[in-house]
């Protein structure tokens, strides 16, 4: 499965998980609009994934762990 497929099923997925239209968070993602992609969740959601972010030591631990670097090589073309 090419990379632009992958994408494609990534956002069919999160938008049956957010109850969200697959079109919005698609521009949403391509946009690096976190705030569009963030007003799909509920408030207590949000502000989590927001504290996350604002916390470089919170973000650098979530993105090593096992399962964000296999997603980053699934996203990547890297499926090994």
């Amino acid at each position: 499965m090419d990379n632009k497929n992958q994408f494609e099923n990534i956002i069919q997925s999160l938008s049956q998980k957010l109850n969200s239209n697959p079109d919005s968070l698609k521009s949403a993602a391509q946009n690096n609009d976190v705030n569009k992609l963030l007003s799909n969740l509920d408030a207590k959601q949000a502000n989590k994934v927001k504290s996350i972010l604002s916390d470089p030591e919170a973000s650098k631990k979530i993105l090593e762990s096992p399962q964000a670097q296999a997603l980053i090589k699934k996203l990547n073309g890297n499926n090994k």
